[in-house]
């Protein structure tokens, strides 16, 4: 599975990530986000309609990564 980081907001508030599992020709997006001020506590997860599923290792995968960053 890859996992890429497609974009973040300038002020490292939102990381948007690209799942490709392996063998898919479909990719999924999500986003892990918080608010201005706001610590870890308060991130959130979307994930767009269009995205499908996605899988829930990329989804551990991306909140550790996040939690580093965020």
């Amino acid at each position: 599975m890859a996992i890429t980081t497609v974009g973040t907001d300038g002020d490292d508030r939102a990381i948007e990530f690209l799942v490709t599992p392996p063998g898919a020709t479909d990719e999924g997006r999500f986003a892990i986000h918080r608010e201005h001020g706001q610590g870890w506590e308060t991130a959130r997860l979307s994930i767009g309609p269009e995205s499908g599923s996605v899988p829930v290792a990329a989804v551990e995968w991306a909140v550790e990564f996040a939690r580093e960053y965020l």
